[in-house]
């Protein structure tokens, strides 16, 4: 059992269920009951129709690997993509709508993946956009606001699996309102991790976040600075 499969599984409930939180008002208002809530509580229920045939396969794997028994424990597995179904169906409309598009975000994630794909071919982790990133190209594109931000990340970090996924509706909420484009699939991955790993989930959300903010800028920085050569050379030519 890898990171992959459940990688994997994660994006094939994510692709079946965007549509159909974009188009169903009713799946929209069943997948919300599941928000924050453990998986047996009975405001669950009528989730399950929608979620647990993604999982079925997976906990399969997992309760025949003793190594992925422990680093994916079988009610952290199921809280994650509940919750990841949940976080999808909360989300505005604009946000909604998207879904089949491809804005400025989508662009350049699409071209990093491929790059990390070429380097990286065999680690998920590395070739997926986590929280953290998605956070920090927001405050480097001015949607949020570093200060806060952080603040809220550094929070969400310091959680237990109850904790973490009570404020992570909240602060995806907010993400989305500011168009923060969400990695789903690698958000379920992270939070199927979280019970038996979450110091190392939340370092790389905070490393993330703390990198992109660097890359983002520099590559600012060097594209300013060769437009402002760029003009200066042309202004000795014309000279």
């Amino acid at each position: 059992m890898t990171d992959k499969e459940v990688l994997r599984a994660a994006d094939r409930m994510v692709e079946h269920l965007q549509e159909r939180v974009r188009d169903e008002p009713a799946v929209r208002a069943v997948l919300r009951r599941a928000s924050g809530k453990r998986v047996e509580d009975p405001a669950v229920l009528p989730v399950h129709g929608f979620v647990a045939r993604y999982l079925d396969r997976l906990l399969t794997s997992i309760e025949e690997d003793e190594r992925a028994r422990w680093r994916f424990p079988e009610e952290d597995v199921e809280r994650a993509f509940y919750g990841v179904a949940a976080m999808l169906a909360a989300q505005p409309r604009q946000a909604r709508d998207r879904i089949g598009g491809e804005d400025e975000d989508t662009a350049d994630q699409k071209a990093t993946d491929t790059e990390d794909t070429e380097r990286r071919p065999s680690d998920p982790l590395r070739r997926r956009s986590n929280l953290g990133a998605a956070l920090g190209k927001a405050v480097t594109r001015g949607r949020l606001n570093a200060d806060t931000t952080e603040e809220r990340l550094h929070l969400l970090c310091r959680q237990s699996v109850d904790g973490a996924h009570a404020q992570l509706p909240r602060l995806i909420l907010h993400a989305n309102d500011k168009d923060v484009p969400i990695d789903w699939g690698r958000l379920a991955l992270d939070l199927s991790r979280w019970g038996a790993d979450r110091d190392s989930v939340a370092k790389e959300w905070v490393q993330g976040y703390h990198r992109t903010i660097e890359t983002e800028r520099a590559g600012r920085d060097e594209a300013l600075a060769q437009k402002n050569s760029t003009d200066d050379d042309s202004e000795d030519q014309a000279a």
